[in-house]
């Protein structure tokens, strides 16, 4: 195979992804096939200071390169610091799975000898080895996406799943922190929120939601941001209902660890929802009709989980204004929810 890079034993390698917390987690699978491919080489990531701390813990990973994206652009003295620190990594080579343009500005500035991305974009003259692939026809998962760079490497095994890995602390701080809100055995997560990455459920539909499984006897959890809470608080209390919610308690590593003693997550197409999936948690994700939203790329990676989309074929509405999910019936997720709930018992 002509393409595949001449790497050596010791040799360093860089995988850069800086974007999103599920993008992040959907490049996982690739992280750690060539940590298993090129066990004698050091494998470390480049990743958004927010989302980076899914990658503790995980013995695939030597080193996380920590990048404010926004200090990136603003603070040349920022730039200067982290520059430095990658020249001192000496790495051999660099795989951009997220071509952002300042950083792959600067790979090609220090002179890394290998340096892998995307063709087609303006930025990739700062490759020497450029894939031809597009993501904008969403024909294929994220993850497979992905894993399309191996085609730079040497066959071995391959990583098909993502995995995020908790530590026994963190599982026990979950524990007490679901105690505190009378949870001690089987539960579902609701996580209403989407950060702005999609178009999301109604809150007042996840309220809905909520009340039905209260009805039948399962406890729900409600998990997201500070801010996500005092908007679904303000939601259930005006339908006269009262959430078990720890929303605003957990940074990223404890919600994996909550999500991870789920039985169920219910999420719109976000960072979480993939998060509950790499902890081995069953997910039921609420994804828009737009082709870019499509759960063909961005849906939950491997078996037993379910998705839900609005019933018109395609949406029109201009973006962060859709009303296509208001379609979605309460009905139709509490369904979905019996079906993956109750295939734990079988």
């Amino acid at each position: 195979m002509d393409d595949v890079l001449d790497i050596k034993p010791g040799d360093h390698i860089l995988v850069s992804r800086s974007d999103r917390l599920g993008d992040l987690i959907l490049a996982l699978p690739f992280v750690e096939t060539l940590k298993l491919r090129y066990p004698d080489c050091r494998v470390d990531v480049l990743a958004s200071l927010y989302a980076s701390p899914i990658l503790e813990n995980n013995d695939r990973i030597d080193s996380i390169v920590r990048v404010q994206n926004d200090q990136l652009v603003a603070s040349r003295h920022y730039r200067k610091e982290l520059e430095q620190k990658i020249k001192k990594a000496d790495y051999k080579v660099v795989v951009a799975l997220y071509p952002e343009r300042h950083i792959s500005r600067m790979f090609y500035q220090l002179h890394i000898p290998h340096r892998v991305g995307t063709a087609g974009r303006f930025h990739s003259v700062f490759f020497n080895h450029r894939l031809m692939h597009s993501r904008k026809a969403n024909k294929k998962h994220e993850q497979e996406y992905n894993l399309d760079f191996l085609k730079y490497f040497k066959d071995g095994p391959t990583v098909t799943t993502p995995r995020v890995h908790p530590t026994r602390k963190e599982l026990d701080h979950a524990r007490r922190l679901l105690k505190e809100v009378g949870v001690d055995g089987d539960f579902v997560v609701v996580h209403p929120g989407s950060g702005g990455s999609a178009d999301r459920w109604p809150m007042e539909r996840f309220v809905e939601f909520y009340r039905e499984l209260e009805k039948e006897g399962v406890p729900a959890v409600v998990t997201g941001s500070e801010e996500e809470g005092r908007q679904i608080d303000e939601v259930a209390a005006r339908l006269g209902v009262r959430l078990r919610s720890i929303t605003g308690s957990t940074d990223l590593r404890t919600l994996a660890a909550v999500l991870s003693r789920a039985n169920l997550a219910v999420a719109n197409s976000t960072g979480p929802l993939h998060l509950a999936v790499a902890v081995g948690t069953r997910v039921v994700g609420l994804y828009p009709r737009r082709k870019i939203m499509s759960p063909v790329r961005w849906g939950p990676v491997g078996e037993g989980h379910k998705v839900i989309q609005p019933l018109e074929p395609d949406c029109q509405c201009p973006p962060r204004q859709c009303h296509c999910m208001d379609t979605i019936t309460v009905e139709r997720v509490t369904e979905a929810a019996r079906v993956v709930y109750g295939s734990y018992a079988t």
